[in-house]
């Protein structure tokens, strides 16, 4: 429902006269989970695994600002760490997530390279059989941009992401206390400029 508003807000923008073109994209993100629940009594950690995620990059300018919808795609699993050894079990889950960002240019490199910072929140829909789980968190990311061809734009992205555990307290053993989920990760990607 989220995304269907927010898709919403873009057609409405788009109508405006200071709206540039839009572009829509692939990337390919490589994400890394931190934290989620810790054993107070010892080493181990338990969290999401770490994933490749292809993702759907929409975007367009209102003015000087980039507004964007990403829309992503993992199996992270479920990973236990301790003792210098992770397991991961990537078996029953799926994430589907929702990014909606502004972005800001905040400077280039060389004659026509661009560098954007994102913020924005982020929905997390991680399907854990049996069960849905429902994340809400926030975003902050940077990306370099550099033209291709006449519509086409090259990225490489780095984003962190942050949220309340993805755990529920009846999850975990007593021993264990859930504290927030950190992710961060990279892409590469390829837009195209409609």
């Amino acid at each position: 429902m989220r995304t269907i508003a927010f898709l919403s807000i873009l057609a409405c923008m788009s109508s405006g006269p200071a709206v540039g073109q839009w572009r829509i994209g692939l990337e390919l993100m490589n994400t890394y989970y931190r934290g989620s629940a810790v054993d107070t009594s010892g080493n181990p950690h338990a969290r999401p695994g770490n994933a490749a995620m292809p993702t759907l990059h929409i975007e367009t300018k209102v003015n000087d600002v980039r507004v964007a919808l990403r829309m992503s795609y993992g199996k992270p699993g479920l990973s236990v760490t301790g003792q210098g050894v992770t397991i991961t079990d990537k078996s029953s889950d799926k994430l589907y997530e929702a990014l909606a960002t502004v972005g800001f240019h905040v400077g280039g490199i060389g004659p026509s390279g661009a560098i954007v910072v994102d913020v924005g929140p982020t929905l997390h829909v991680w399907k854990a059989s049996p069960e849905t789980r429902t994340r809400i968190g926030g975003l902050v990311a940077g990306s370099y941009e550099w033209p291709v061809s006449e519509r086409f734009t090259g990225a490489v992205r780095i984003e962190g992401i942050f949220s309340k555990s993805w755990f529920d307290e009846a999850d975990l053993p007593p021993e264990f206390r859930r504290q927030a989920t950190w992710r961060y990760g990279w892409g590469v990607g390829l837009r195209y400029r409609l």
